[in-house]
């Protein structure tokens, strides 16, 4: 299915608020087309993107002196793990939920929402943690990736398409379709050396949740914020591809012909033309947007016809805000609005 986005604004998932009522107005007033639910990584560690949708995982341990998420399979997990399977079966998205001591930012910006959302508001976007992501960033007790262990692993990956259902789910009432983002950083290292996995194993993971997010009539992104596996990516079943568009856009445009037949069934490009970790605070809408159609003009010469990469796509900043200033976040708003609104003035 294919989405005009026609180059809105939306955000990657973290700032670095810690109020949760202020990051949700953040969110409403400069992504008010598709505005996110704040992940908020410096109220507590449980909001880091590991911990974040660690509830409910069998096997999990969270050690709050040393601030880090572990799994225990030292122990028999049999009984955890059969009702984690059960209430994956029946669908049980409630057993998934996030609570608000894990996800403060969520609540506040379903809070806001109930007050109405912007008059512009065509989407509201959510975000889970990608399958290799996770993967590699839990471990055992021996310090082992968890992506080595195929039982708790493959309840990881159900555990995150439930958690991105259950978001889906919680906004249904709100009556506007509903985007998530499954974040994926940890995709950098695929096909490395010391990868863990192969790019067929992060396909079917990554297609899984996907699935559950279809099956609820949501629309799935995958987000990388360095460089990845691009046609592997392209050849998910995700209907939004987002990428590090200031740093990373040569690697992304080495492949037009994924991008060609990525865009005729449907998909949306979300360039992160707006610096995060590279931001200096010297950018302005006028280099960003010099940079953006430079490189849509490329796109263009290999076929692909501007009205389809206009409509097609999303502005976004290059990746999660979680570790920067307030001052600095806010700053990259200003610029992610001001180069939407000047873009969707081009269409």
């Amino acid at each position: 299915m294919s989405h005009d986005f026609n180059c809105i604004a939306t955000g990657i998932g973290s700032l670095p608020i810690t109020d949760p009522d202020e990051a949700a107005t953040l969110s409403l007033q400069y992504l008010p087309e598709a505005p996110i639910w704040p992940q908020l990584p410096q109220r507590s560690f449980h909001e880091h993107m590991d911990g974040q949708y660690s509830e409910s995982l069998p096997g999990i341990v969270v050690d709050e002196k040393k601030r880090r998420f572990s799994f225990d399979t030292s122990k028999d997990l049999t009984p955890e793990l059969e009702k984690f399977f059960q209430h994956y079966l029946e669908k049980d998205y409630a057993f998934f939920r996030i609570s608000e001591d894990y996800a403060a930012g969520f609540y506040g910006f379903e809070r806001a929402i109930r007050k109405g959302l912007p008059k512009q508001a065509r989407f509201i976007k959510g975000s889970i943690t990608g399958p290799l992501t996770a993967g590699i960033s839990f471990k055992d007790e021996t310090g082992k990736d968890i992506i080595h262990n195929d039982v708790v692993f493959d309840a990881v990956v159900k555990g995150l398409a439930m958690k991105a259902a259950w978001q889906i789910e919680t906004f249904k009432p709100f009556g506007l379709p509903v985007i998530i983002f499954i974040d994926e950083p940890a995709m950098e290292s695929l096909g490395s050396a010391f990868s863990a996995a192969s790019p067929e194993m992060v396909t079917e993971k990554l297609d899984e949740i996907i699935d559950a997010i279809h099956e609820l009539g949501g629309i799935a992104g995958i987000h990388c914020c360095g460089n990845a596996d691009w046609p592997m990516i392209f050849n998910t079943k995700t209907d939004i591809v987002n990428f590090d568009a200031f740093a990373y856009v040569e690697k992304v445009l080495l492949y037009p012909d994924d991008i060609r037949k990525f865009y005729a069934r449907g998909g949306a490009l979300a360039w992160g033309i707006v610096p995060t970790g590279a931001f200096t605070g010297k950018e302005t809408a006028d280099t960003l947007i010099e940079r953006l159609e430079t490189n849509m003009k490329r796109l263009e010469g290999t076929g692909i016809d501007r009205k389809t990469i206009l409509s097609q796509c999303l502005i976004t900043p290059s990746c999660g805000m979680g570790s920067l200033t307030p001052e600095q976040s806010l700053a990259i708003l200003k610029l992610t609005r001001e180069v939407s609104d000047r873009m969707q003035k081009k269409i």
